[in-house]
């Protein structure tokens, strides 16, 4: 999966949507070094417990999950459902 050309370097704040399943990099306050966490499509970027709305993701590595995957989770192609059907004895 490519990144799209302005995402390599845009930062997410809690409460947005994550845009692209994968693994982010977390960069916080002070507190902590930053470190790589999975985000999947559609969930919200987390505050942090100790800097709060003070932390910032960054797209590191995007992989689409399973559920987001046409060939995993689209629509039965036809002739797979007609192969089921006639083995059922279904027209």
């Amino acid at each position: 999966m490519k990144l799209p050309e302005d995402s390599s370097r845009q930062a997410y704040k809690p409460g947005q949507l994550v845009p692209i399943s994968g693994t982010y990099v977390a960069e916080h306050q002070v507190h902590r070094p930053q470190h790589e966490v999975v985000a999947i499509r559609g969930e919200e970027f987390p505050p942090c417990r100790v800097c709060k709305d003070e932390v910032r993701f960054y797209i590191s590595s995007p992989v689409p999950h399973m559920t987001h995957d046409f060939d995993l989770t689209g629509p039965e192609p036809r002739i797979i459902r007609r192969a089921k059907a006639a083995r059922k004895g279904v027209q």
